[in-house]
């Protein structure tokens, strides 16, 4: 799996959820073993087939002093790291 491209692919996923975090409950970034990547709700991530990789949006993200979420480099680069 290309390292650069999932990082990229997740960087958009996270992009996107915090342009409308107001449409998701409970929103999931999902990674397949191919690397590609979607935003899911919690429910629909129980029903993932095991090798699929979920983790928590929130956990991406972070806020700023002014009160904007933006993507957490460090998080999304930690989770490139392991694939």
């Amino acid at each position: 799996m290309n390292k650069e491209k999932l990082k990229s692919e997740i960087l958009n996923a996270v992009e996107e959820y915090v342009a409308k975090p107001e449409v998701w409950e409970e929103a999931q970034l999902t990674i397949d073993p191919s690397g590609a990547v979607d935003i899911v709700e919690i429910e629909e991530a129980d029903d993932l087939p095991v090798n699929i990789d979920v983790y928590a949006m929130m956990d991406l993200v972070e806020m700023t002093p002014d009160g904007r979420w933006i993507p957490d480099i460090d998080t999304i680069e930690e989770i490139v790291k392991e694939k």
